[in-house]
């Protein structure tokens, strides 16, 4: 904004919870990736493909 100029409205809240990705989408990128073959990814694509996603995010 530039010096000067006030605002007219209030900032946007935050929300109140944490980010979920959509788990169909999510595993469909991983799917895609060649990476997805070192152990650790591969160990969250299962995770993700069993409904197990606490502690990820």
């Amino acid at each position: 904004m530039p010096q000067g100029v006030l605002r007219d409205h209030p900032l946007p809240l935050l929300p109140h919870y944490l980010l979920r990705p959509d788990r169909g989408t999510f595993r469909h990128t991983l799917v895609r990736l060649p990476a997805v073959r070192n152990p650790w990814l591969r160990t969250i694509l299962e995770n993700v493909t069993r409904g197990t996603l606490a502690g990820l995010y």
